[in-house]
């Protein structure tokens, strides 16, 4: 049974049990994907990420052990650092977690430089990568079925809030291969037995698909997709995924 929408306005000013509803119900959002998903909230842990997002984005809840910080939250709770440790699932808070709602997911058919991320499973490198697209002024993520979920607690910490800025859409790889017919876009898939990536030359509206770590990517990628590689030695089997992504996607990126 998943925990009940949040009630801001009846929650209490401190909390001192590990056992209050609250308390539980943050950790079963940083814990469960399914509760994240029919909430459509998430906890996010630590002062900078947010008071970075707190400029932008709404914060429901803010926990905190010390005194009332300037952060605009709907409601602000304090708690012993035992409760930020259970909530943060961090063996070192430094006294802020929070809950906060997610963006909704938004239609990319009209953008013109995605990045695909097609089973992408680790946390971590999801989160980088979702960075990094919105560093190098990519427009959108799409997610296939297995990717990861970008509001894992360490997929928000890897993002730094990125996934709050850079819109996203989840979608099945048929979709992808519609969009490419209909928008004449190209695919480009990275793959260690693609051609180097510097004798493309990119134009948008083009899509960037990096799969799986293990596996690599889909199946679906053979038809009417591009296999890109980056040059390396021949002493290194592989980049890892988060790697080869930022230096792709800086050859490709849209304003250069």
């Amino acid at each position: 049974m998943w925990a009940q929408p949040l009630i801001i306005g009846m929650v209490a000013k401190e909390i001192s049990s590990l056992q209050h509803p609250l308390v539980k119900q943050a950790v079963q959002l940083r814990c469960e994907r399914k509760a994240r998903e029919l909430e459509m909230r998430a906890v996010i842990s630590g002062r900078k990420l947010i008071h970075d997002l707190a400029a932008f984005w709404p914060i429901e809840i803010l926990f905190i052990h010390d005194d009332a910080p300037p952060v605009r939250a709907l409601e602000t709770i304090r708690v012993s650092p035992a409760i930020l440790k259970k909530i943060s699932g961090l063996d070192e808070s430094d006294g802020w977690a929070a809950i906060v709602p997610l963006p909704p997911e938004q239609p990319l058919q009209k953008m013109n430089a995605i990045l695909v991320l097609d089973q992408v499973s680790d946390p971590g490198n999801l989160g980088t990568l979702w960075r990094t697209a919105l560093g190098l002024g990519w427009q959108g993520i799409w997610l296939t079925p297995g990717t990861a979920d970008p509001f894992n607690d360490k997929a928000l910490r890897a993002s730094q809030g990125a996934v709050f800025r850079l819109p996203y859409e989840r979608v099945f790889p048929d979709q992808i291969l519609t969009w490419s017919r209909s928008r004449q876009a190209t695919i480009y898939t990275a793959d260690l037995e693609g051609t180097p990536i510097d004798q493309f030359k990119s134009l948008p509206p083009l899509a960037l698909v990096l799969g799986n770590e293990g596996q690599g990517p889909g199946s679906w990628t053979n038809s009417l997709t591009q296999r890109i590689t980056i040059p390396i030695s021949t002493v290194v089997e592989s980049l890892n995924v988060a790697s080869a992504g930022a230096i792709l996607m800086y050859a490709m990126r849209p304003n250069r």
